[in-house]
């Protein structure tokens, strides 16, 4: 793909910390590379100016400054008891309203925003490439698609109607709706980006998709050898092994609990583990743990997570889903830097497990696992021994990849 003005419509986009943000980061300076004209349209306000892409930001800023004041307010340790809890049976309310009302998911509002600044959306590209989370990003470039001649991607990062648990909406209100576009958007669409195979062979037996226009992509990385060269070198032997994990648990989708009670069984290594996530997730880690869990942080940026993860870090934690639909996509992030890796799968055909075979700084665990077993893992790293396979790497899981398979 190139030389080609392609439209990028994406409600989340940096400085916004997510996935799909560092996803197609990655994805964008490759298309940039290429010689393609990128526009980046936004429902997320840029820090700073893009060096080679544009960015159109349309935000909702009268309701996410309500939303934003409310949340804030909540929390706030200065306010007084009675405004925090007036502030706090608001964020009730609209956490009611939303999950009970809101379709397709919470960025419902960009919708308006999108349809009412649509004229100021040229009407020259060749391609339109949607991005979700939110499903919100695709039902803005279907109406764009509408006044728009040009070829629409759907990049799917996780299912949307098939979502059995933690859905974006509500499924006894919105089921059939959900459904019934969803289809409709595939049929539109040229073509349709899944995250791996088990996710593609769901929903084109559900949906009725032909192969044609599926495209298999695994989440991607970028090797820099520099850092490969810092994890090779970094001292292993060094006690406590410190273990970080960087992202958000879902119940019922994502859950430590089980690795939690593993840990409690390995005896040979004394593990220290750092917790890098948001609120809601910070919340539920004191629940399962009766508060004994320490080193809780906020999410950081990508540069600075991997500054962490490089520097500070022995050991990097993934852990699996409850389902083989989704799929943890900074496992491929983590691989990359050239660290130990332990995934815990939760379930027996965790789409990661292939993984093993194709890069030795991975390591699939579960509830079975033996001391032993991480013990023989860890002992190539603290002995110097470990070596990355960069062709499998950059075959596989580059943006080159994905991109020559969309041409």
């Amino acid at each position: 793909m190139k030389n080609k003005k392609i439209l990028i419509v994406t409600h989340q986009f940096l400085p916004h910390v997510s996935p799909r943000t560092t996803r197609w980061s990655l994805l964008i300076d490759y298309l940039v590379d290429q010689g393609n004209d990128i526009t980046v349209l936004s429902g997320t306000r840029p820090q700073a100016s893009a060096k080679n892409y544009k960015v159109l930001y349309f935000g909702n800023k009268s309701i996410s400054s309500v939303i934003n004041t409310v949340r804030q307010n909540s929390n706030d340790s200065t306010s007084s008891n009675l405004k925090k809890l007036m502030f706090r049976i608001l964020k009730h309310i609209y956490r009611f309203l939303f999950k009970t009302f809101a379709w397709p998911d919470y960025a419902m509002f960009w919708i308006f925003t999108i349809y009412k600044n649509k004229k100021k959306i040229h009407d020259d590209y060749d391609i339109i490439i949607s991005i979700s989370l939110p499903f919100t990003s695709h039902v803005c470039a279907y109406l764009l698609t509408k006044r728009l001649n040009a070829e629409w991607y759907m990049d799917i990062g996780d299912p949307f109607s098939l979502k059995k648990f933690s859905s974006e909406n509500n499924k006894y209100l919105f089921s059939f709706i959900n459904r019934f576009i969803e289809k409709k958007y595939y049929k539109n669409a040229s073509k349709i980006i899944f995250t791996h195979k088990e996710a593609s062979e769901l929903h084109m037996k559900y949906f009725d998709i032909p192969s044609s226009k599926v495209v298999n992509g695994y989440p991607i990385g970028i090797i820099d050898k520099n850092s490969l060269s810092k994890s090779i070198n970094y001292n292993y032997s060094q006690k406590p092994l410190k273990i970080g994990y960087f992202g958000i648990f879902t119940d019922r989708v994502r859950d430590p609990e089980n690795y939690l009670k593993l840990v409690h069984n390995f005896y040979s290594y004394k593990f220290e583990h750092f917790w890098y996530t948001n609120q809601e997730s910070k919340k539920f880690l004191n629940k399962i743990s009766n508060n004994q869990i320490h080193n809780i942080y906020d999410l950081v940026s990508r540069d600075k997570a991997t500054k962490i993860m490089l520097e500070e870090m022995h050991i990097l934690l993934s852990i699996g889903n409850f389902n083989k639909y989704q799929l943890p996509s900074k496992v491929i992030e983590y691989i990359s830097l050239g660290k130990p890796v332990l995934h815990f799968a939760e379930i027996k055909d965790d789409p990661l497990y292939k993984f093993e075979d194709l890069f030795k700084n991975f390591k699939i665990i579960n509830k079975n696992t033996s001391n032993e077993e991480i013990d023989k893992f860890l002992k190539v790293f603290e002995l110097g021994e470990f070596n990355f396979d960069y062709k499998t790497f950059d075959s596989n899981f580059t943006s080159k990849k994905i991109i020559n398979d969309l041409s």
